[in-house]
């Protein structure tokens, strides 16, 4: 897996943050979950989960960067790592409050690049009419995908850094934070393959607080 937060420093200030000790590292009888989270100034929150499960043969990675001071999409970023099975899911949503293609435009130049990888059909959802056409997902053998996959996804990223390097503050910061937890609400509200699992497993007013004051840092 690439260096995700060396990219973020290569255009922005990084700073971490404290996470609750609660939050921090859970374990249960089905998974163990660990987080770490960083405040990108003036952008918003990137949150990194890493979770285990079935003994270990099941192996997690989750990266979000949640925009709050910055114009820019949510980006949302998952590896899923199952007996030599191979999931890659890269989606960005669209919270923003002055609509661009810029990030569609970069990133579906990249997407091209990567189209002879096997994609994953994610089905319906309530979020697609959200879900940016730069979203992209892929599925195989482990040894065939993981070294595309880093390739496609940290030229994702980094993409989307230099673009959101170069967009606006915005002046209601407020507004921006309730995009952004517009669509986290949505997930809890409506749920979701990774959301029905936190909520199994912690209920729906602790995962509330994972996910908002956590994962995602749309609440202050």
């Amino acid at each position: 897996m690439i260096d995700a937060l060396a990219l973020a420093k290569k255009y922005f200030d990084v700073t971490p943050v404290d996470v609750a000790p609660e939050f921090a590292m859970m374990k249960t009888s089905k998974m163990t979950t660990t987080v770490e989270s960083y405040y990108i100034e003036g952008l918003g929150t990137m949150t990194f989960q890493h979770a285990k499960a079935m003994l270990g043969l099941m192996k997690m990675e989750m990266m979000c960067v949640t925009p709050i001071e910055r114009d820019v999409p949510l980006f949302s970023f998952d590896i899923i790592n199952v007996l030599g099975n191979y999931t890659l899911i890269i989606e960005l949503y669209d919270v923003m409050l002055e609509k661009t293609e810029k990030f569609d435009e970069a990133l579906n130049a990249i997407k091209a690049q990567y189209q002879n990888l096997p994609d994953d059909d994610r089905g319906e959802h309530w979020y697609d009419n959200i879900k940016m056409s730069s979203s992209v997902s892929k599925k195989g053998k482990k040894k065939a995908l993981e070294i595309p996959c880093d390739e496609l996804f940290e030229k994702y990223l980094d993409a989307f850094f230099a673009i959101a390097k170069d967009m606006p503050v915005v002046s209601d910061v407020e507004a921006k934070r309730a995009a952004s937890d517009a669509y986290v609400q949505g997930l809890l509200d409506n749920g979701g393959p990774s959301t029905d699992i936190f909520v199994d497993m912690l209920g729906k007013e602790k995962t509330t607080q994972y996910f908002k004051n956590v994962i995602f840092g749309t609440e202050k």
